[in-house]
This record gives structure tokens, sequence and C-alpha cells, in this order.
């Protein structure tokens, strides 16, 4: 993300965790040997060269057990592999390089030489590389070359094979490493819907030049940083540091666009699941022009001569400016860097100091002050629906305590993790753990997205321009919430984005003409964004070619508590009026006072003390609240707060704001212990809804404030549900 409001999990002390972090082989003398013992606050005393190496894109450094260095990159002319060797790093400077290998005259590995990287797998050198054809010099395929010598510098290199992957693309950045006796390759390779240069795969290997078993994802270049220029991820490095995997990869263009992001999982998950996996939103590493360090990326990991402190090696150039394209720009040199941990076991990559600012002996290493670890992203496969067609659950977690979970299947919010009081997380909405539970259990609407119209229009029909609409008779003789298949029944395109207020993710979706018995093709973008400040808001956007109805909203069922009744759940609503229903649950057109009726939340008041009142309105809906409240707007413009909910078992407290004229409160009432995520039943008052709108059967009421959306016209509306502790 490119947001310029920091994340202050992710960047207390420095730029945190989430940053540029090398290959796993870089950090071991021999690949497959566990990696060292957490360095705490040991950090090298050696001054390194700056450069280390002058021509030096995409460093490698492997270190043996022995303490030889050796150094190995991408050639400024593209023809040929090069290794260098040394005792110390420092001696890499100088050291004379050997050709280990020059391209063919012509065939298949005749083009472009990319990216090498040097490792030891049970006791032969390998060289995984990236090599163009002598056709299509940048069709790049990803080869690997070994030799049984023990002195790499020494003995014959031959061609092992390429590396075949279920599709074939353009491919790059091999990078292998072994974990819990199993090893793994991560590459970049262009997706298979050609919308990305570049994304990150991984999969199992079955020897140094093969992968097997299934391909997963495990990162695309969605956000804004990781776009500019180019769409790539790639570059990957690994290491390992108290019990979390680390991956670093490098994005957008090679100029000084070019920095580095971090993913990472637990040492113990299943590697091969992508929900294992967390993404920072933010590089890690990026250009600082006041340190003449422009377009760092592409790194690998290393130890210093003491064996025990990690290093980050990585490629940059000294100014901005560069003439023609980046990769004909001969200037990328090689530099390292001691790495930190912080004390929560992430790296620290000390964004604004110079490469040897560990000599420094008032520089402090950074020290994590959360309990919640650094902001992330994750999506993950959630399953498919009937038609084969695959559902995506994405997360948010703002390293503030608060983590949603969203599918793009009727883009349903399926759970909110905020603390309580005593700082402990607890989920605080009606959802499920899986896509199936959603489909067969069929939820009355929980988390999901509302449209085209949130709430009833009386006998599914309504009059525009001079023509009736006939829609969906979904609720009695009355259309509901869009219909049969309203958009919580949609499959929306979605995508994580940038956005200066939190982590976001946007979803699209057309509802074409006819749908549900709705005019005009209409588009609508809605957007998830989770803030610093633990609130989630939701952005509606549309626009349509013909006149039509529109009323979007979030359906969400809240319990503060996490489960039970939310009848002690004491509620505020910013209303003084509320419009009336008839046995049909339409408005009765009247605005009424709720001044001296159950109907009364404008001071605090437990959702339970008057919801067994004899009063018509309450038995009309079922035995509780579900009724659309008028907002104390006046004049005021932009989101307001409509009302506020906290129970007082958790210390939970939910403030939700709108720009809608009115909000709907539900207070639970056909919940009946039908439905269960397997630890909770969700019986009645199990949760409540709070849905800004506008009012319901709009069309039908002239006097109401007008829901037609014209074309040329653009639907606006934003909401939030804001979340603290009293």
């Amino acid at each position: 993300m490119t947001s310029t409001t920091p994340l202050r999990r992710l960047f207390a002390g420095g730029l945190l965790a989430v940053s540029a972090l090398g290959l796993l082989a870089c950090s071991e003398t021999e690949e497959g040997a566990p990696s060292a013992e957490p360095q705490g606050d040991t950090t090298s005393g050696s001054e390194y060269n700056v450069p280390l190496v002058e021509h030096g894109a995409d460093p490698w450094i492997h270190r043996t057990e022995e303490g030889t260095y050796y150094f190995i990159s991408t050639a400024p002319e593209f023809d040929r592999i090069e290794l260098v060797a040394a005792d110390t790093l420092n001696g890499l400077t100088d050291a004379e390089p050997k050709v280990i290998w020059q391209r063919p005259e012509e065939g298949e590995m005749a083009g472009n030489v990319w990216a090498p990287e040097l490792h030891r797998i049970d006791g032969v050198w390998y060289v995984h590389v990236a090599l163009g054809d002598g056709d299509e010099p940048f069709r790049m395929r990803m080869h690997v070359l070994a030799n049984e010598s023990e002195d790499p510098t020494t003995g014959e290199w031959s061609h092992v094979g390429q590396i075949e992957t279920p599709w074939d693309s353009f491919a790059l950045d091999a990078t292998t490493f072994e974990h819990n006796g199993t090893r793994y390759l991560i590459w970049a390779q262009g997706d298979q819907e050609q919308k990305y240069n570049s994304a990150l795969y991984m999969a199992e290997m079955d020897g140094p030049a093969s992968i097997t078993g299934p391909v997963i994802t495990l990162s695309e270049p969605e956000l804004d940083w990781e776009r500019v220029g180019h769409e790539v991820n790639e570059g990957a490095a690994v290491i390992k540091h108290e019990g979390r995997i680390f991956v670093t990869y490098s994005a957008a263009a090679t100029d000084h666009n070019y920095a580095m992001g971090l993913l990472w999982a637990n040492a113990d998950a299943d590697l091969m699941d992508p929900g294992s996996w967390k993404k920072s939103p933010e590089p890690v590493f990026s250009s600082n022009a006041e340190l003449e360090r422009f377009g760092p990326g592409h790194n690998s990991f290393t130890k210093a001569e003491d064996g025990e402190t990690d290093l980050l090696v990585y490629h940059t150039r000294r100014y901005k400016e560069l003439k023609g394209s980046p990769l004909s720009d001969p200037n990328r040199h090689a530099r390292v860097r001691v790495l930190e941990w912080d004390a929560n076991g992430f790296p620290v990559f000390h964004q604004d100091r110079a490469d040897n600012y560990h000599l420094d002996q008032q520089a402090s290493t950074a020290k994590a002050d959360d309990n919640y670890g650094p902001a992330y992203l994750n999506k993950q496969p959630f399953g498919e629906l009937p038609d084969g067609r695959e559902v995506t659950l994405y997360t948010l977690n703002n390293g503030e305590g608060m983590e949603v979970k969203l599918m793009n299947y009727g883009g349903v919010i399926t759970h909110v993790f905020t603390p309580d009081s005593e700082g402990e997380l607890g989920n605080v909405v009606l959802g499920f753990d899986t896509l199936e539970d959603y489909l067969e259990q069929n939820p009355p609407y929980f988390g999901a997205l509302i449209g085209r119209y949130g709430n009833r229009i009386a006998g599914g029909r309504f009059e525009l321009d001079g023509t009736v609409y006939e829609l969906d008779q979904n609720d009695g003789d009355n259309h509901l919430h869009g219909g049969v298949v309203g958009f919580d029944k949609k499959l929306w395109d979605a995508k994580f984005v940038s956005d200066e207020r939190g982590l976001a993710v946007e979803l699209f979706l057309l509802s074409k003409d006819g749908d549900q018995g709705y005019p005009g093709n209409l588009e609508v973008t809605t957007r998830y964004v989770l803030t610093d400040e633990n609130a989630l808001l939701t952005d509606f956007n549309a626009v349509t070619d013909k006149a039509t109805p529109v009323n979007l909203t979030q359906h969400t069922y809240f319990n503060l508590s996490g489960k039970g009744s939310i009848l002690d759940h004491v509620l505020q609503i910013n209303a003084d009026r509320y419009t009336p229903v008839d046995s049909g649950l339409i408005p009765t057109g009247e605005l009424a006072p709720v001044e001296g009726t159950p109907m009364d939340f404008t001071e605090p008041k437990p959702i339970g003390e008057d919801i067994d009142a004899d009063f018509e309105q309450l038995e009309l809906v079922g035995g509780g609240y579900d009724h659309n409240y008028v907002l104390n707007r006046s004049d005021e413009e932009g989101r307001i707060l409509a009302a506020r909910a906290e129970d007082p078992n958790t210390g939970r407290v939910l403030e939700v704001l709108t720009e809608e004229p009115a909000i709907q409160f539900y207070s639970g009432n056909f919940l009946d212990g039908s439905l269960s995520d397997g630890e909770r039943t969700f019986e009645l008052h199990g949760g409540f809804c709070l849905e800004p709108q506008h009012y319901p059967d709009s069309p039908n009421q002239p006097d109401f404030p007008s829901t037609i959306l014209e074309p040329g016209e653009v639907y606006e509306t934003s909401m939030s549900f804001r979340f603290s502790v009293q």
C-alpha cells in the first residue's frame, strides 16, 4: 500500500518485520541444515564496503560451513554466469570473477541470463537461473545447472534441465529451500489470465530441477506500490527465525520504484496452504534519496564472519534518473547490511539508516511495543459454488487488535475479531468458517452486501417514468433485499487495493439490465477499509445506464459478547422518529416520534428493556425490533454517528456512522436456533443488525427521500463500524 498514514504496528522502531528477507539457503551453511539460533543483540563489528560489489544485480551470497563466501549475480551483459570467492565479505569487492557458464550461440538457452542463485544440495552444487531463447531473448524460463566438485569454481557445470510449471509463460527467479524434510520452490511467473507481468508461486519439489503436486499463489501485485511501471512480484528469498518462515520479494519496475515486501508463515503451519501466509501491506525497504539508495531489491541473506549475525544482501543504484531501459543500465551494485530482529521475532531493516548503521553504538535495536504483531493481508481459496466458480476469502489485520475476514461471494463479512476490555480477541459477528455452511444453512443475510435495494418494496413492484417494473417477490408478496438472487448471492470480482486510510479490499459487480426485475445495467464498486483506529469502512459507488432504484447497505449481525443473547447490550440510536410498518412490514408513510414509546433509544438502554412491551409495532415484526429509524441529521453532511452499542460483559463498544438518512435496527427476531457454526448456536436475539439506508419502499412513497439513480449520476455513500472498549 502507499498510505502516508503509518501503520503503527508495522513501523514500530523503524521498518518492522515486513521487509525484504532472503532465501533460506543464504542463512544456512549446507541447505537443509537448521538455521542459526536467534542472534539477539549480537551484531557484526565489521565495516562493509559500500558497494560490496560494483556490478552485482540480483546478488546472491552463499557462505560455507568453513566460512568461504561465494558471490553470484546477473552479469551486466546478460550473457554469462560468473562466480566470485573470498574468505571475507569485503574480500569479494576485488576478487577475480570466474565464468562458470557462457550462453550458447543459439538455441533455447542463448537469450538473456538473469538472476542466478547458488545452492548446495545433498553434496552437489546447483545454480538456478532464468534463461531466454536465442530467437526471443526475453522468453525467460527457469533452468538448473549442476556441478559435483567440492569447489564450485572448479569442475564442470552441466545443464540439468528446465523447471517445468503447469502453464507455459514468462518465468524466472527460482529459489529453493528445505523445511521439515520437504524441499520447496518459489518463483515468479506470468499468471494464466495475463493480469500481471508476474506473481509469486510455490510448490514442493521432487528433485533440484522439478516440482510436484499442487501450485499455490503466494503473492500477486495488487497494491499500488507493486504496480508502478510494471505489475510485478519477483525475486523471492527465504529466511527462518524464531518459529517463522519469512519470504521477501521485490515489486514494481526495476528503476527507483523497485521496492521490497514481506510474507511470513509459522514454521509449524502447512506451507502449501495459502491461508498460512501473511503479507505486509507496505513495502519494507525502498528508495532513500538522502542515502543515495534507489530501487533496492532482489535480495538474499547470508551470515557475517562471526557465523551468527544475519545480513541482508541487495542491489541498488546511487542515482534516480536513468537513461533508456532500467535493464540496460549496468550500475546496479550489491550492498550488505546487518539484519536485526525485534522482540517479537520480526526483522528490522532500518529504512532510514545507512548500510553500516550497526557501527553506531548509539543506535538502539528496534523493539516491538505491541501485543498483536504487524499488520498483514491474506487471501485464500474458500471453496467452490455449485457451478464450479471459486470463492476467495480475504483477511485484513491492522496490527491494532482488529481482524476482518470477508469473501467475494455476497461480499460477506464472515469474521470480525476485536479486543475486549482485557485485550482478549473475540469474534463479534455471526458467520461460518466454511462456504458450505453459507450455502447449506442459507443464513438470513449474515454479513452480506445488500442490493440493489436494501429492505422492502411493497408488492414487488414500482412505477418509474411511466413503466411498471415487476420484481422478485421473496418476502410474501413483497420484495426484500434485492430479490431471490440479490447482491448477497452474487460472486463479486475482488482484489486488495491501496488506500491511504488503511487496509482495503475492493469488490466489483455488474448487475445487468433486468436483474431481479430492475432496469438498467448497474455497475457497483464496494470498498472495505480497515483503519488503524479499529474502524471498518464500507464505501459504495454505483453508476447506471437507465434510471433505477438503488439503496445499498451492509447486513452484518453483531454480538459483542461473541455468543449468547444481545438483549443486555446497551443501545443508543440518534433518531427522534421512525417509520411504523403494517402487517407486511411495509412503512405506512408516517414518520412517528419515538418519545414515550418502546421504540425510543435516544438515550442508552438495554435492547431487551422494552422488547416485550405491549406495543403493536413490536408484535408486527415478530416480537422485537425491525424498524427504520430516521436519523437526526439536520443539514449535516458526511458521516454522522447513527448508533452506539455497548456490551457490559466485555466492555466492547460499536459505533455506526453513516452518510445515509436512516438506519434499520433489527434485533434478531427470526433467529431460532436452527443455525450453528459448530461452536455457537444462533438462538433468538443472538445478534443484532444496524443497517444504514434510505427509507424502505421509497420507490412507492413519493414523500420519502428519492432513491432513483439516473444515468450520468454517481451513487456514493459511506458507512463505518467503529470499535473500541469502555
